[in-house]
């Protein structure tokens, strides 16, 4: 049985299943992530200090902390702490700092 979508793993309901507002609300978070995306910067090994709910983070390589092991994906921060999605290729950020977009290839991001 398919318990989540083909390209952004998103959780599907069962028939049945106890609890959906749970995989409901983690489904609409991770679209929240991705949908329009812009991060604040691209490359960052560390996650910040007092990030604000929303805030979003293109995650560098060989990341420490929270982000340990989450190279290349995107890193928003959520009222139940990191959130994690990893990015399909073609897919386009909006990049805060540099008013610049990055653009996944399957193997990284490149900027521009």
């Amino acid at each position: 049985m398919v318990t989540e979508t083909p390209r952004w793993m998103l959780p599907l309901l069962e028939a049945g299943q106890a609890q959906k507002e749970m995989f409901h609300n983690e489904a609409l978070a991770q679209l929240d992530l991705i949908v329009q995306a812009a991060a604040e910067a691209i490359g960052e090994t560390v996650p910040p200090t007092g990030p604000v709910e929303g805030q979003t983070w293109i995650v560098g390589p060989d990341a420490t902390g929270a982000w340990a092991g989450a190279d290349n994906q995107l890193a928003g921060w959520s009222n139940s702490g990191w959130r994690f999605v990893m990015p399909r290729a073609g897919m386009r950020v909006w990049l805060v700092l540099t008013k610049d977009f990055a653009v996944y290839d399957g193997a990284e991001w490149r900027v521009g």
